[in-house]
């Protein structure tokens, strides 16, 4: 019986491996990973033994990796919620891929390592493990999610708190869909050129935000949305950025009901402005979330769950705390015309 911890780490597995499926979700409507980055991206893949396109291929999943920020522009990946399987281990901890350069990697020696007083940062899974627990092997694909290029540097509270539930919400909701329970998600760290250095290392530009598109089948079509979370506020409450201090106040049913939604749910048109992604695909409709303009700058200043039911709690009853706009909560224009709940029905 061969190791599957030792199978899923190993070269020639590896190099086997088929990665995300672009026909995935629909047969008819294939998601492009060649769309998502432009040609400026393009030119900072890796070079990557056994894949001419520098793409890092696992098990239902692929890695576009940013090799000057060492970090993933994106995982795509593949998702049966009709095939969970529980019971999936962990594996020991997070391994180089010997595909690419060791030198490109965050890694546990001369990165993570910095830390020495507390715990300022955890390797984030952008595909996690848990999500890629399905199908017969589950176990390997689980296993193959602790690759450093498929990680990036989360604060602590957001990566067992907020993230985490989003993760676990995707799983969940994956398996409600009748009769359509193959989704592809695409998830990473928004980067942007004014990411500030992080200072035990200045040489890496930490990035503050984190999204998650989600694409799936629906009766009535091919649908997209997009989640955006922050861990923005509790570097800047630790001081962990340089030069920057605390923030202040200056500064279809399915896929719908996430505990944060109206914190956290953004238009796709959003999260490709930010990023300077693509994640506009052919015959698929992207769910449209009304008033999310200032958005952004609220998600940013959310520091933890409580923040975050807070705010959910705020837009849901139409209650106007008394430093709302200031704060960037709720736009004017909402407060008006009392906009406060998304319009997520599919058509």
């Amino acid at each position: 019986m061969p190791d599957i911890r030792k199978l899923a780490f190993d070269l020639n597995t590896l190099l086997a491996c088929q990665g995300f499926n672009e026909l995935f979700v629909s047969a008819g409507t294939p998601l492009r990973l060649s769309r998502i980055l432009d040609s400026a991206d393009e030119g900072l893949l890796p070079q990557v033994q056994g894949d001419n396109k520098g793409r890092l291929k696992y098990t239902n999943l692929t890695v576009l990796y940013n090799s000057e920020r060492r970090v993933p522009f994106v995982s795509a990946y593949n998702i049966d919620g009709g095939l969970k399987v529980s019971g999936v281990r962990r594996a020991a901890g997070f391994k180089p891929d010997h595909r690419i350069d060791l030198d490109i990697q965050l890694s546990e020696e001369g990165f993570y390592d910095l830390i020495t007083e507390s715990t300022e940062f955890e390797i984030g899974h952008m595909a996690a493990n848990n999500e890629m627990a399905w199908g017969e092997v589950a176990q390997l694909q689980s296993y193959q999610t602790f690759h450093f290029p498929n990680s990036v540097p989360q604060a602590e509270r957001l990566n067992t708190g907020i993230w985490k539930t989003l993760e676990t919400y995707i799983i969940d909701e994956s398996a409600t869909i009748p009769g359509h329970q193959q989704i592809s998600v695409f998830s990473g760290p928004v980067l942007r050129s004014d990411d500030p250095p992080y200072k035990a290392d200045n040489s890496f530009q930490v990035p503050l935000l984190f999204y998650k598109v989600i694409v799936f089948a629906a009766p009535s079509g091919i649908y997209s949305t997009a989640f955006i979370m922050s861990h923005e506020a509790k570097l800047r409450k630790d001081r962990l950025l340089v030069g920057v201090g605390p923030l202040g106040a200056a500064a279809p049913e399915v896929f719908g009901d996430f505990k944060y939604k109206k914190v956290f749910q953004v238009n796709i048109s959003l999260l490709e402005e930010i990023s300077g992604l693509d994640f506009s695909f052919p015959r698929v409709k992207k769910i449209k979330v009304p008033g999310d303009r200032n958005q952004i700058k609220a998600i940013r200043q959310i520091e933890n769950a409580a923040d975050a039911t807070e705010r959910e709690r705020v837009l849901r009853n139409g209650e106007i705390p008394v430093n709302a706009i200031a704060m960037g909560h709720v736009a004017t224009r909402d407060i008006q015309e009392k906009n406060f709940k998304l319009n997520i029905i599919l058509p």
